[in-house]
């Protein structure tokens, strides 16, 4: 029979809780002042691995490291994310501290964390990827010739099936240009999906009329 004195209580697990919390807090403290160190160190661990890996590429004149050059220079015991994460730091490393200098409320638990958040910063903003989109629409219009008062034989029309990147893509695309919210486009999608869902017999007697 248990002990009814070893039988946890309420109290005794939220003291247990707070006790894990302050550690928690703790350790991510030290990470994040850790790898704000290690970033801005060139004498850093990945920073010389980083640039090891870079002139190793240089004189292999190869743009990857495969396994078999990896053991010829003695890295291949080293994970594989992690030089390839030493390789991106020493890439940007001059934007990076900038970015962090910029920035210094900025602080992260891992390079990979860091490389992330550095990364979707930079990237191209979606609204400038829109207008690209419709400048090559346009150009892709006014580039086709006049058929007007020639007798040019209509040629049958192939329907190229799009992927769901396409449509992916094309939907992320009206949403910006119709300034409509990701939460509310969700809450449309699901609705319409269960309309579908609820319709079907009716759907596909409609698509074997058509």
């Amino acid at each position: 029979m248990q002990n009814i004195t070893n039988i946890p209580t309420t109290s005794n697990l939220t003291a247990q809780g707070k006790a894990l919390t302050k550690i928690y807090q703790a350790e991510q403290k030290l990470l994040k002042s850790n790898t704000t160190k290690m970033v801005f160190n060139a004498e850093s661990f990945e920073f010389k691995l980083g640039k090891l890996i870079s002139e190793i590429l240089s004189v292999e004149e190869v743009k990857l490291i495969d396994k078999a050059k990896a053991l010829k220079y003695g890295i291949n015991a080293i994970d594989r994310r992690r030089k390839s994460e030493a390789l991106w730091l020493f890439s940007n490393h001059s934007n990076v501290v900038t970015w962090l200098k910029n920035n210094p409320k900025k602080r992260f638990t891992s390079l990979s964390y860091l490389q992330k958040t550095y990364s979707f910063e930079h990237k191209p903003k979606l609204e400038e990827t829109v207008k690209q989109a419709e400048i090559l629409q346009l150009e892709d219009k006014s580039s086709k010739q006049s058929d007007v008062g020639q007798s040019v034989k209509a040629e049958p029309k192939v329907t190229e099936k799009l992927t769901a990147s396409d449509i992916a893509f094309e939907t992320v695309l009206q949403l910006t240009k119709n300034r409509v919210s990701k939460e509310e486009f969700l809450v449309a999608l699901k609705e319409h999906l269960t309309l579908i869902e609820d319709n079907q017999d009716e759907i596909h007697q409609l698509d074997e009329v058509a």
